[in-house]
């Protein structure tokens, strides 16, 4: 067995990042969870050929309507708990972008909403992935979010 990559390093606009895992049981829920918003968004796509997807085979409309039929309480709920594993990498030390309370806990984040998109995005996807270990959904997610932050949408 493996051991668990537990963080991963990254670098958004020239600021470091570090994302952590969540709880198996958080991130349970938060894999059912984008199941439901990512599933119509291959509708069109040719599972027999992953590797040459392009951005127009994605149903992106479709997938949207899902997401923005979620309610207001889901969503809070997933973006609190993947921006409260996530912590800017400073000289002092590592510091929560969000805690607990769902106070902010670095500077210039809380009205920056590409930033705080980008690590949601980043740290929910870091999360679930390893839970669909080397399935044909793990392979889609992975694709698109690669297809989806190379294209200006």
């Amino acid at each position: 067995m493996d051991k668990p990559i537990l963080y991963k390093d990254i670098e958004v606009d020239g600021r470091k990042f570090r994302l952590n895992k969540l709880d198996a049981r958080t991130g349970s829920y938060m894999s059912v969870k984008l199941m439901g918003i990512l599933t119509p968004l291959f509708e069109n796509v040719d599972l027999s050929n992953l590797k040459d997807i392009k951005l127009n085979d994605l149903n992106i409309a479709k997938m949207t309507k899902t997401l923005f039929k979620m309610p207001e309480e889901d969503f809070r709920f997933v973006q609190d708990n993947c921006l409260q594993l996530v912590k800017e990498l400073l000289p002092a030390g590592p510091q929560k972008v969000l805690d607990e309370y769902g106070k902010w806990g670095v500077l210039d984040i809380e009205f920056d909403t590409g930033l705080v998109m980008n690590l949601t995005i980043q740290s929910l996807v870091f999360n679930v992935t390893g839970f669909f270990k080397e399935s044909l959904l793990s392979s889609l997610i992975n694709r698109a979010t690669t297809i989806l932050q190379n294209s200006k949408i």
